[in-house]
C-alpha cells in the first residue's frame, strides 16, 4: 500500500509513517518506515523486552518486589500515582501496569532502578540503531512532574522489535509469552483494532502526546494470518485527548486499510 506523497490518509489527517510485516509470507508494507519519530509510550515495549531479558539472564525475577516512593510519581496515564507511598509490587505487576494501562509511575519506578543507559545498551547490542530512550526535559506542571523518559524510533525498527518478540528471535518463548500476554491486556483499543471485526485478535502498545498518536501491535485475522504493525501519525490537524482525536482516527482508518485491502 502506498499513501499520497503528503503522507496523509483520507480523514482528519496527519503525517503518517508505518511498517507492516505479514508473518506468514514475509510481505512488508511500508511508508517512511526509516523516518525517525517520537515514540510517546511505545518506548515501553523495548523497555519491557529489556526487563524480560534481564529475567532470562537471572539479574531480575518476575516476583522481585519494588517499593513505590514519592519520587516515582509522575503525571499522565496510570493509577499508581494515586496510591500510597510504601506499597510494594512484584516486577510482573509493574510491567503489566506499564503495558496494559501505560502507567507512567510504574514505568518510572522501573527506570529509577534500571536506568536509561542499560536499556539503550541493550538496544544497541540487538542492532537497533535509532530506537533509544531519552531523558525527559519537560518542566513540572499542575499535574506533577513529567515521566522520566521519552523516546525515538523508526516504524521499521519498532516493527522488527515486535516481530522478534513474536517469533522468539530476540527472547525466549517463555519471555515472548509473558510479553504478549501483557500486550494482549491493552486497554486502549482506539487505534489498530478500532474498525476491525470482533473476531480479529489484537495485542499492542499505544502511545500519545500533544503532537503524536502511535500504535505498535500484532493482529491475527480469522483465517489465522498474523501481522505486525508499527503506525505513527505526527502533526494531526487539531489536538485533543479523546478517542475521536484526528491522529487516533487516522491510524484507525489506516490499520483497517492495511489489513483488509488486497
Amino acid at each position: 500500500m502506498t499513501l499520497p506523497e503528503s503522507g496523509q490518509v483520507p480523514g482528519p489527517g496527519g503525517r503518517v509513517a508505518f511498517c507492516v510485516h505479514e508473518l506468514g509470507t514475509g510481505m512488508i508494507r511500508a511508508q517512511r518506515a526509516d523516518e525517525v519519530v517520537p515514540t510517546a509510550s511505545t518506548y515501553k515495549l523495548p523497555l519491557l523486552l529489556h526487563i524480560a531479558l534481564l529475567v532470562e539472564e537471572g539479574a531480575l525475577s518476575w516476583a522481585q518486589p519494588f517499593t513505590l516512593e514519592d519520587r516515582h510519581k509522575s503525571w499522565g496515564s496510570g493509577v499508581l500515582r494515586d496510591l500510597s507511598v510504601g506499597l510494594t509490587f512484584p516486577l510482573r505487576d509493574l510491567c503489566h501496569l506499564m503495558t496494559a494501562l501505560s502507567d507512567n509511575t510504574a514505568t518510572d519506578l522501573l527506570l529509577d532502578t534500571l536506568g536509561l543507559d542499560g536499556v539503550n545498551r541493550r538496544l544497541a547490542g540487538l542492532g537497533f540503531e535509532q530506537t533509544r530512550l531519552l531523558p525527559q526535559h519537560a518542566a513540572p506542571g499542575a499535574g506533577g512532574r513529567p515521566p522520566l523518559a521519552v523516546g525515538v524510533t523508526t516504524p521499521a525498527e519498532m516493527a522488527r522489535l515486535l516481530r522478534g518478540i513474536v517469533l522468539h528471535e530476540l527472547c525466549s518463548s517463555a519471555s515472548s509469552s509473558v510479553i504478549l500476554g501483557m500486550l494482549g491486556a491493552q486497554h486502549d483499543r482506539s487505534m489498530i483494532p478500532r474498525f476491525l471485526q470482533p473476531d480479529w485478535i489484537y495485542s499492542g502498545k499505544t502511545g500519545s502526546n500533544e503532537d503524536l498518536r502511535a500504535d505498535v501491535g500484532i493482529v491475527t485475522d480469522p483465517q489465522g494470518r498474523s501481522f505486525v504493525l508499527a503506525l505513527y501519525c505526527q502533526h494531526p490537524t487539531t489536538f485533543d485527548w479523546s478517542v475521536e482525536s484526528p491522529g487516533t482516527l487516522t491510524l484507525a482508518h489506516l490499520a483497517r486499510r492495511l489489513l483488509t485491502s488486497p
